[in-house]
């Protein structure tokens, strides 16, 4: 694990592979880097794989007076980051959910070095819908016990976890069998049951009134949006407005998945990412 330290920031990440070309992995709201770990087989032979941290997820750390964090400021200490993380090297972005509107941010800000963006379900704009949309409600009305107790639950076992990953997917009962989510769950689940509680309701809140659309405009690199057809977290409409707008964007919609296509339908999103990629290579790849 190393470690990036900004503006009383601490971000850590690791880097499991060597390449010319680094792919940078940005993990959604409340989840972990290691939630990456069972999808870096597939990615490592076209380049280095880095897994990073969002501020406010355990192991990385925020200032003792953390009391808030704008959309600019996150994607500044993002940004940071992802250039020390590079040291001159091409980046391709893979972000999903939070991660995914990092991403685009991040993209804008560095368009010298982020050379492609695949967003999985990213969260283009506010407010988000479901589960999370009435929790946003909830810390906006100052129901933060509420908040509090549904995700204390989901800290208490790798069992409880895993219910906190049903909610996110179309086919709830199918995800008890899936090994993939299983995996994720066992790797992530020490760091998992130490987040900040406090730090979630914040990035939560963030969410809410976050808004991408005039940075996405700047961006002219290859870019997948990539979404579950039948996401209930944030609109398949977010990833559609991408690929209407932005000049070198495509559209994919897995079937039958929810906010989670890659952990729901992973064969399908290796083969989308791959076809996408071979469409989309790089000098250092060929």
């Amino acid at each position: 694990m190393q470690t990036f330290e900004h503006a009383g920031y601490t971000l850590t990440w690791d880097e499991h592979s060597s390449g010319e070309h680094v792919f940078i992995f940005l993990h959604g709201w409340s989840a972990m880097r290691q939630a990456w770990l069972p999808h870096l087989a597939f990615f490592s032979p076209f380049g280095s794989c880095v897994t990073l941290d969002l501020p406010g997820h355990a192991t990385a750390r925020c200032p003792h007076d953390f009391a808030q964090l704008t959309q600019e400021k996150l994607l500044d200490l993002e940004a940071a980051a992802i250039q020390q993380i590079c040291s001159g090297r091409s980046a391709t972005l893979v972000g999903h959910s939070m991660g995914g509107m990092v991403a685009l941010g991040v993209a804008a800000r560095l368009p010298h070095l982020v050379k492609r963006v695949i967003c999985i379900n990213g969260v283009v704009w506010g407010q988000l819908m479901g589960l999370l949309g009435r929790m946003q409600w909830a810390l906006r009305h100052r129901l933060y016990p509420l908040f509090w107790a549904l995700w204390r639950f989901t800290q208490l076992s790798e069992q409880t976890q895993m219910f906190g990953v049903a909610q996110y997917v179309h086919q709830k009962r199918n995800i008890w069998q899936n090994e993939l989510a299983w995996r994720i769950c066992h790797e992530t689940y020490p760091s998992y049951r130490q987040q900040s509680l406090a730090n979630l309701a914040l990035l939560l809140q963030l969410l809410e009134t976050c808004d991408l659309r005039s940075q996405a405009l700047t961006l002219q690199m290859p870019l997948l949006a990539l979404t579950g057809a039948n996401d209930t977290i944030v609109s398949p409409n977010q990833a559609a407005w991408l690929a209407d707008r932005l000049p070198h964007a495509e559209l994919a919609v897995i079937a039958e998945t929810g906010h989670l296509p890659h952990i729901e339908a992973p064969g399908t999103f290796e083969q989308i990412v791959k076809n996408w990629l071979k469409n989309h290579t790089l000098p250092a790849e060929t």
